[in-house]
């Protein structure tokens, strides 16, 4: 949170001042919101000089939001997820079907990540420096509020579509890639293969139809190669960057692992089968 200005002078009589207060939502946040073990509410304090101190309640209601969740909560509703209810009770008294929301009738990707790959298609895939090249903010910012509220898109730049493609991807409040599942062993030519297939086998049954969804998503991209200018290994660390992001300072080892899912990303992409 941020205020601005931070200090100032009024002179008797003069026109009342204008404070403006801002506050932004990082990643971190956004999860402990969308989880409900946060709430935007904070006191500030109006100092004067050499007078009495003024304390500001500042409350903020969350918009709930797509971007900071977990995949499993992601996959449970078919609603757009800002008319989901943050409070349980008020959650419950939407949901008057258990059914709705049960984990035998969840869908088996989120309905945000088919729909910004569908929008990547119909944009174009042959486009060049595609993942390469930013966004545009203000498109960025309509493409997320869309994918909350399910509105239909604008007309929007590729490019602004593929930065919340990977946007999505960072945010998610569990990684698509859970530390947990990185090889624990060099990866060489001759473990490749297993190795792959016992990292799909460890993913939870959520997280491997999404990696599967993106792998697939990003082989078709492979198919313009001459176009976009893209190959395996660039794509391969584009999706290690965005499916298993680092939030911590990375030792030897991590580093190590982390190369050796790069590796298994790699042989996804241009192997024929999965």
């Amino acid at each position: 949170m941020s205020v601005s200005p931070t200090y100032g002078m009024l002179i008797p009589g003069e026109q009342p001042g204008v404070v403006n207060i801002t506050i932004t939502i990082d990643n971190n946040t956004a999860k402990l919101l969308n989880s409900g073990r946060e709430v935007l509410e904070d006191t500030l304090v109006l100092r004067l000089e050499n007078g009495r101190e003024f304390y500001i309640l500042v409350r903020g209601t969350f918009a709930r939001s797509c971007f900071g969740m977990s995949l499993d909560q992601l996959v449970l509703y078919k609603d757009p997820i800002r008319t989901v209810p943050l409070d349980a009770i008020e959650r419950a008294e939407h949901f008057t079907n258990e059914n709705e929301v049960s984990p035998s009738n969840a869908l088996c990707i989120p309905k945000e990540l088919w729909r910004l790959v569908d929008a990547m298609y119909e944009k174009g895939l042959p486009t060049p420096e595609l993942f390469m090249k930013h966004g545009v903010p203000e498109e960025v910012a309509q493409i997320r509020e869309a994918l909350d509220t399910g509105a239909a898109f604008g007309s929007f730049s590729i490019h602004s579509y593929v930065e919340t493609f990977t946007s999505f991807l960072s945010s998610l409040s569990s990684a698509v890639i859970p530390t947990y599942v990185f090889p624990n062993t060099e990866i060489n030519a001759e473990n490749i293969q297993v190795m792959t297939r016992r990292l799909l086998e460890d993913l939870p049954p959520i997280h491997y139809n999404v990696l599967v969804y993106i792998i697939s998503f990003f082989r078709e991209v492979l198919l313009y190669t001459e176009q976009n200018n893209l190959i395996a290994a660039k794509l391969a660390q584009i999706c290690l960057k965005h499916c298993a992001p680092i939030d911590v300072v990375m030792d030897s080892s991590m580093m190590s692992r982390r190369a050796g899912i790069s590796l298994i990303l790699t042989h996804l992409l241009v192997t024929n089968s999965i």
